[in-house]
């Protein structure tokens, strides 16, 4: 497997963004559906199965890192076009993403509604415009932090089964780390200790 399908991405702040989301694509929140004061997380979580072994891991992790934030930083750019005459485009955007993941799950005998629905809520490409369409339309800056493999000592006993020896890089909608309440891994650590 390598670090690519052995990889993981998903929004964790606000804590109900992924209810937003489909009560966004069901019609019933309007866009934006994130408030400018919020703040939002996003992670990519490598290494997620297998863990990170070797310093060519490494390497290839930080290659991967540097090509997604290359991929919002186009994504935030594109989306700075959004006005209020112009915000339908992203549902349709999004309808879209949609459409293809039904085709996804079509040859899938175990064909569940429930499972479609949290599966769209939570893809990368929808989460990823849904993250720099937002810092686009309050002209909002971000940053990125990417963490070595985790050890013991970083994080809780309770997590090392998802967590050690894993690569972590998270982004928030603010500047600089400095800017944020919170220690940058502190909200992803509690989200990802309430979510399993």
């Amino acid at each position: 497997m390598n670090i690519i399908s052995d990889s993981y991405m998903g929004m964790f702040l606000p804590s109900d963004v992924y209810r937003r989301v489909s009560k966004f694509l069901e019609g019933d929140i309007d866009f934006p559906f994130v408030n400018r004061d919020e703040i939002v997380g996003i992670f990519f979580l490598f290494g997620k199965k297998l863990g990170i072994k070797s310093n060519l891991d490494i390497i290839s992790v930080k290659d991967l890192a540097r090509r997604s934030i290359d991929q919002i930083k186009r994504e935030i750019l594109l989306s700075k076009k959004i006005t209020k005459s112009n915000i339908e485009l992203i549902k349709e955007n999004y309808q879209r993403r949609v459409l293809q993941i039904y085709v996804e799950f079509q040859d899938n005998a175990s064909f569940d509604e429930y499972e479609i629905n949290k599966r769209i809520a939570r893809d990368p490409s929808i989460l990823i415009s849904c993250y720099s369409q937002h810092m686009a339309y309050y002209d909002q800056k971000c940053f990125f932090e990417i963490f070595d493999p985790l050890k013991n000592n970083q994080i809780d006993k309770k997590l090392h089964n998802l967590l050690l020896d894993r690569m972590v890089m998270l982004s928030y909608n603010c500047e600089k780390p400095e800017m944020l309440p919170f220690n940058t891994l502190s909200p992803f650590l509690e989200w990802i200790s309430s979510s399993n």
